[in-house]
């Protein structure tokens, strides 16, 4: 295993082990190819993912009951046609269902989901983001392809599935294009401010300043 791998490795391992800290993971990528496969034809579906939001609701970093799943839903950010991706840390419920094998939960004809962030960043992240928003597109689950139950490495949809989806508000089309809109949101213990970080030309004038300021300090205090 090369340098590489183990600094990956090592990232990941911090990522998952910071208690109460949840992280977005989009995969717009996956689910822009998931939402273009062939049975889409001449008519693909454009995921775009709008600026990530942050919630601070340390009692919903972990989901287990269906009235935490529907009190999260609630703090929907946007309009009708616009999907919320909520990240938190784990989830066991969902659908009157308690099992610490969850790691998503989708309004079925919605326009909420929420998703383990652990499991979103892992190998079948797409899958798993592409699934909850299938429900949120009306679609139940069947066995096999992107609505198996439980995700078995296939993000197949029929014919039909991809009838019901074009036929979804949640579509929006301009007459030639189509597409979703997403809003990332991430679900945190505290809030995150982040310093801004002044340009090299800023930082300049700003130490001038300060440099002045501690010496005309010196002159009053004599």
């Amino acid at each position: 295993m090369n340098i590489l791998k183990y600094l990956l490795i090592t990232v990941a391992i911090l990522a998952s082990s910071q208690a109460k800290a949840a992280f977005i993971t989009t995969n717009e990528a996956d689910l822009d190819a998931i939402f273009s496969q062939s049975s889409f034809g001449s008519m693909p579906i454009d995921i775009r993912i709008g600026l990530a939001s942050e919630l601070v609701l340390p009692d919903l970093l972990d989901i287990t009951t269906d009235a935490e799943v529907n009190q999260l839903f609630d703090m929907h950010i946007g309009g009708i046609n616009v999907v919320n991706f909520y990240f938190i840390d784990t989830i066991s419920a969902c659908g009157g269902s308690i099992s610490s094998g969850i790691v998503g939960c989708g309004e079925y004809f919605g326009n909420d989901f929420v998703v383990e962030s652990s499991f979103a960043a892992g190998n079948s992240g797409g899958e798993l983001l592409a699934h909850e928003l299938g429900h949120n597109l009306g679609l139940d689950h069947r066995s096999g392809g992107l609505m198996n139950s439980s995700l078995n490495s296939s993000t197949l949809l029929n014919d039909t599935e991809v009838s019901n989806i074009h036929r979804n508000r949640l579509v929006q089309t301009d007459g030639q294009n189509f597409w979703i809109d997403i809003n990332p949101v991430l679900i945190v213990a505290s809030a995150s401010i982040p310093l801004p970080v002044p340009e090299p030309s800023t930082l300049v004038l700003l130490l001038l300043s300060f440099s002045l300021l501690l010496k005309s300090g010196f002159k009053k205090a004599k």
